[in-house]
């Protein structure tokens, strides 16, 4: 799925007029009747891609509907964290060194104490794109 808020250089949390501003500042520097010799064949934005998204930024019901996909491709591309579990809930496998909790897919969330050490607080599931939060406490060892 294009970014258009990428497209366009600007932040999702954009006003109008500043989409609009970017949109135009852009068009002037990459409209094929615009462009000098030395932009032809290497833009970084092709002018389409920039019209495409000023057509669905500037309309506000276009906007809300492409904020939302977007939003849904980005959470299912990260794997949304499905829920927080205590460490304590989970099962300790003292052979892998690593602590297990049953997905609702009947996968596994799995998270080795290395990472837990190194600062990672995600695990993913074995079995689909969910992961959990695993929520504890560091100790130190002295």
């Amino acid at each position: 799925m294009e970014n258009h808020y990428l497209v366009l250089g600007v932040s999702p949390t954009s006003t109008h007029e500043e989409i609009k501003r970017a949109y135009y500042a852009l068009s002037r520097q990459i409209h094929p009747d615009k462009r000098t010799n030395e932009a032809i064949g290497s833009p970084t934005v092709e002018f389409h891609q920039l019209s495409i998204a000023w057509e669905v930024l500037s309309d506000a019901t276009k906007r809300r509907e492409y904020d939302r996909q977007l939003n849904t491709h980005q959470n299912r591309n990260r794997g949304v964290v499905q829920d927080e579990v205590d460490l304590d809930d989970m099962d300790f496998d003292p052979k892998d060194c690593s602590y297990t909790y049953l997905c609702r897919c009947s996968g596994t969330y799995v998270i080795s104490e290395d990472d837990l050490e190194a600062g990672c607080e995600i695990a993913p599931c074995t079995g689909c794109s969910l992961k959990i939060r695993v929520l504890f406490e560091a100790v130190d060892e002295e």
